[in-house]
């Protein structure tokens, strides 16, 4: 917990060196002032939220949003084996359990309780996302949500619904960190190696989770250790990210 502890007050910190730096980069020359600006202000905007956005990215049904329920502590998140709609849920504190629903032609919010969320955001409730949502905004009393911290599910990569996988791809650029989420069963699919191939470039930290590995045995398991630690070295090389 200490340590814990330590590692807030660093990231504190953090935030205020990098809110120093733009400030002192936003009064640089006035030939270039106004161009840059525009470029800084969505880097203050999110320094205002006090905002950091892990990001859940994964092929459907590698057990995304069972893994966080179980990060969280709560089993309120939607699960099953049916393909999210392409919806983008965010996790973040609240003090009291809520959903607001965002919408893409909407100006008003809608509010839902939580127990209602699989009707807007799976694809048995939401078919193909004909209920035009673009966010489902859930809020949790959870202790590791209250310093801004936003787990984001996304929808599945490589779904039969295409525009799932896109709507992934188009948040990425969202994002603070990402956490890949795959599975022994059929570990590293075409479209998480795409991922990769965009994401080792980012300069953004990754996380490796080996999912359902008690669905083969110990020797299967170190095989596909091996073989995911291959091709993450093809991409990043000495700074390969860490397999959980």
């Amino acid at each position: 917990m200490e340590n814990c502890k330590m590692d807030l007050r660093e990231y504190e910190q953090n935030k205020f060196t990098i809110a120093e730096i733009l400030r002192s980069a936003s009064a640089y020359g006035p030939e270039q002032a106004n161009g840059l600006r525009e470029r800084l202000e969505p880097l203050f905007a999110r320094l205002a939220e006090d905002r950091f956005n892990l990001v859940v990215v994964g092929r459907f049904n590698r057990g995304k949003t069972s893994l966080m329920n179980a990060i969280l502590g709560t089993d309120r998140l939607p699960t099953g084996i049916v393909p999210l709609t392409s919806v983008i849920t965010t996790v973040g504190y609240g003090s009291k359990e809520r959903v607001v629903l965002k919408y893409r032609n909407r100006i008003l919010d809608t509010e839902i309780p939580i127990e209602a969320l699989p009707r807007h955001v799976t694809q048995q409730g939401n078919p193909g996302n004909v209920q035009g949502i673009t966010t489902a905004e859930i809020q949790l009393p959870a202790d590791i949500l209250r310093r801004g911290f936003h787990f984001v599910d996304t929808p599945g990569l490589g779904s039969v619904i295409v525009e799932n996988t896109l709507t992934t791809e188009a948040f990425l650029p969202e994002a603070d960190a990402f956490v890949l989420v795959t599975s022994c069963d059929s570990p590293l699919s075409e479209e998480e190696i795409r991922f990769f191939k965009a994401a080792s470039s980012s300069g953004r930290r990754i996380f490796v989770v080996l999912n359902k590995h008690d669905t083969v045995s110990a020797e299967q398991q170190q095989t596909v250790l091996r073989f995911i630690r291959d091709q993450l070295d093809c991409f990043f090389g000495r700074t390969t990210p860490p397999i959980f």
